[in-house]
């Protein structure tokens, strides 16, 4: 399941997508107030989008945040699973870690059909860049 945090962290990359290719910094409370995110919340995501190299951020009079990469780099998949791995996890036993609770998991029907509807939803997310996301004449609400 997509957590609200991971929509948030969907929700400025796609913000700062559609500022894109002027690159001009936005302030974090206006990029809160556009997209419904509350500030406390976002400065935990920007932090994170930053250290996966998504954004930079700038301080001081003139600063705010923009996008580190074109929109046309940047996929769903990579946001989702820069914020939260478990976003992209649709059942724990296809979990990166060993065996995930289940010792079934080499024999079990579920976890091998559940294992390639995981596979083709990771292909789709990787295939949806940002840029794909916005045009002119959309919005860049969600």
């Amino acid at each position: 399941m997509i957590t609200r945090e991971a929509d948030y962290g969907l929700r400025t990359i796609l913000f700062l997508s559609s500022k894109w290719p002027d690159g001009f910094p936005v302030a974090a409370n206006v990029l809160a107030e556009e997209m419904d995110i509350p500030y406390r919340f976002l400065r935990r995501i920007v932090t994170k989008l930053a250290v996966a190299g998504f954004i930079s951020s700038e301080r001081g009079r003139n600063g705010g945040i923009c996008l580190a990469r074109p929109p046309a780099d940047i996929s769903l998949l990579e946001v989702l699973a820069s914020i939260d791995r478990k976003s992209i996890c649709l059942n724990m036993c296809l979990s990166d870690q060993e065996n995930a609770g289940c010792d079934r998991h080499m024999t079990c029907p579920v976890h091998r059909e559940m294992g390639a509807l995981q596979k083709h939803m990771i292909q789709k997310l990787d295939d949806i860049k940002f840029s794909a996301l916005i045009s002119a004449d959309s919005p860049a609400g969600c």
